[in-house]
């Protein structure tokens, strides 16, 4: 885990956190499933001491790889047997490990939400409004780009799968807690329905399906994407100082109301 992730877990650790979501996320160490703290989730895994558990730490692994492969390659829906043949294992092997493909693509969610929290930069609410803003959107462009073709089979499973849309949800919630602790000058000065109405904003703006709607929908290209991300971004805050001065004085405006 990276000093990054570390300060992040920390800080989604708290009140309103992942770890209070009750998420029932797969457990790498065995075939039994319960529900994770954010610690077990963006911790690495450490190889148990057992033989027996290791190979099958390593073959759930390996499995769950295989089918993020596959999408990556542009396989919409692999099968339990393409994925079983991409790991190199037998499709009982695959289905020993996992009770079906809904209870696969769980664990896949868990291993992109650790990856997402390993990779997460620690920004200082210290660094210029324009520099957290710039590498906020930078570090969400790449991160999008990367888990695209996961991200939308996730949430195809997550329309008929509650494993799944629980780990959906964790993995959004870990990235509102981020915008929280980057932009918290900006936010904390608000009362709380107006900063909660502003962490909202914020937190649509540089959502995954806004990236997916400008990258997808409209065909806008990474560049442009990140600026037309960016320019929302500027324009939430510069609406939430605007906000915060007119209830210092007393004035009418959106917090006001």
């Amino acid at each position: 885990m990276t000093a990054g992730s570390s300060a992040a877990a920390g800080r989604a650790g708290g009140a309103g956190g992942a770890g209070d979501l009750g998420i029932a996320l797969p457990d790498d160490a065995s075939g039994e499933h319960g529900a994770l703290d954010l610690a077990a989730v963006v911790a690495l895994e450490k190889p148990a001491s057992d033989g027996r558990v290791a190979r099958g730490q390593r073959t759930r692994r390996s499995v769950g790889e295989a089918l993020m492969e596959l999408l990556h390659g542009g396989d919409l829906d692999p099968t339990a047997k393409a994925v079983a043949k991409r790991a190199g294992v037998s499709l009982r092997l695959v289905f020993h490990h996992f009770a079906d493909m809904d209870d696969l693509y769980q664990f896949v969610a868990a291993l992109q939400l650790r990856r997402q929290w390993a990779d997460m930069p620690e920004l200082s609410p210290k660094l210029t409004l324009s520099t957290r803003i710039e590498r906020t959107v930078a570090h969400r462009a790449a991160f999008f780009e990367e888990i695209a073709p996961v991200r939308r089979a996730l949430a195809s499973r997550a329309l008929s799968s509650a494993g799944v849309r629980q780990a959906v949800r964790a993995a959004d919630r870990l990235l509102l807690d981020d915008l929280k602790a980057t932009f918290a000058p900006e936010l904390e000065g608000l009362p709380g329905v107006a900063r909660a109405e502003y962490l909202g904003a914020l937190d649509t703006c540089t959502s995954w399906e806004t990236w997916e709607r400008l990258r997808t929908t409209s065909g806008v290209q990474v560049r442009s994407a990140r600026r037309v991300m960016s320019l929302m971004v500027e324009a939430v805050l510069a609406d939430s100082e605007d906000d915060g001065r007119r209830d210092a004085v007393g004035g009418t405006g959106p917090s006001a109301s």
